[in-house]
């Protein structure tokens, strides 16, 4: 697409450079053959129907005016490209001003010296007379370079701001690709403790709990490189509750509740997660009656989560010094894909509950 649209503004380009050059070259032409007439309109000692006797105009030919029209065009053109493309980079952007305007200002004198010669020289009697040249002039040069200077200045400056923009995408794609190699680990722990206390309890359900590690990892190696649907999210998020079900059995109550209007909303993977494994990381031990309720609903429009556990008031002891490493991920993840698109509200309740408030409206 980006491939694209530059192509589309190259023929712009193109195509506005030949219409302006094009009206240059072609505009001239049929006012030159009027000037005749238009001289004596505009002279009062003329008398109608005649010319003074100092001015025999019989023998003007306009041709000879459009030559010279061409040729310094021709001249206005060269001079207009090389300002642009040697110049302006070569000559400005690596000696300086000063260097710059000295060239510049020979230009103008060739372009003036070259007229004079060409109107003095090679031009019919009745045209010489026309001093300084009719179609030539400081005017036209300055005009000219006035726009293939600013013409280089904004294309300079798009090109670098397309730069920063593209280094800047760079930089953020490096961080979100490093964010997301940290998921899986700060994860695959909080899974294995789960694993561990089920092999110290010599469960049943190890086999079980292995085979839904299995359906996470699968999902956590595979989906990374590219946005899922939000119903892809929502088992993800089913199967490690499961595990977690396995975990504790009864001793936590468990909700969760999925309602998805639209199929096919995408998400970012594996970025509910950490919300889910922060509930149970607090909700859970030195709590009476643990409970945590889950929520995940999408409209047409946006993504709602909400996550809900008890927590115990009086104990403030941070569990261990990973503690909030997978939320401080899952808040700068969202500053990168979901800026100005997202609203996130953690606060507690007057009976001891943690809520998390989740909202994303995708693109």
């Amino acid at each position: 697409m980006n491939l694209n649209k530059r192509v589309v503004n190259k023929i712009l380009v193109i195509g506005l450079h030949v219409c302006g050059w094009s009206l240059l070259y072609i505009a001239p032409f049929r006012f030159i053959a009027r000037i005749p007439e238009l001289f004596i309109e505009r002279m009062p000692s003329f008398k109608p129907g005649g010319v003074p006797p100092q001015m025999d105009l019989s023998d003007f030919d306009p041709s000879w005016l459009r030559i010279e029209s061409v040729v310094t065009t021709t001249l206005l053109a060269i001079f207009f490209y090389i300002n642009i493309y040697l110049l302006i980079p070569r000559i400005l952007n690596r000696r300086g001003w000063l260097f710059y305007l000295t060239i510049v200002a020979l230009a103008l004198m060739l372009y003036l010296a070259a007229g004079y010669l060409l109107r003095s020289n090679f031009s019919p009697p009745a045209m010489a007379r026309f001093n300084p040249p009719f179609f030539m002039g400081v005017s036209n040069f300055l005009v000219i370079f006035g726009l293939s200077f600013a013409l280089r200045i904004t294309e300079d400056r798009t090109r670098l701001e397309g730069l920063l923009k593209e280094q800047e995408n760079e930089r953020l794609k490096s961080e979100l690709s490093f964010l997301r190699s940290q998921v899986s680990p700060h994860f695959m722990f909080n899974v294995l403790n789960s694993l561990a206390s089920l092999a110290r309890k010599k469960s049943d359900q190890v086999e079980s709990a292995i085979i839904q590690l299995s359906q996470l990892m699968r999902y956590s190696l595979y989906q990374l490189d590219a946005k899922v649907s939000l119903e892809q999210e929502a088992e993800y998020l089913n199967n490690y509750i499961e595990l977690q079900r396995l975990r504790f059995g009864a001793f936590v109550n468990m909700h969760f509740q999925v309602n998805i209007e639209k199929r096919d909303l995408k998400i970012e993977p594996m970025l509910l997660v950490s919300f889910v494994e922060n509930a149970f990381k607090h909700g859970v031990g030195m709590i009476e009656n643990p409970v945590i309720i889950i929520i995940l609903e999408a409209s047409a429009y946006q993504i709602s989560f909400t996550v809900r556990n008890k927590f115990n008031h009086l104990n403030n002891e941070v569990k261990d010094s990973s503690s909030g490493i997978g939320l401080q991920n899952v808040r700068r993840r969202l500053d990168l894909l979901y800026r100005n698109m997202y609203t996130l509200n953690s606060y507690t309740t007057d009976d001891h509950w943690f809520v998390t408030e989740l909202k994303i409206t995708p693109e």
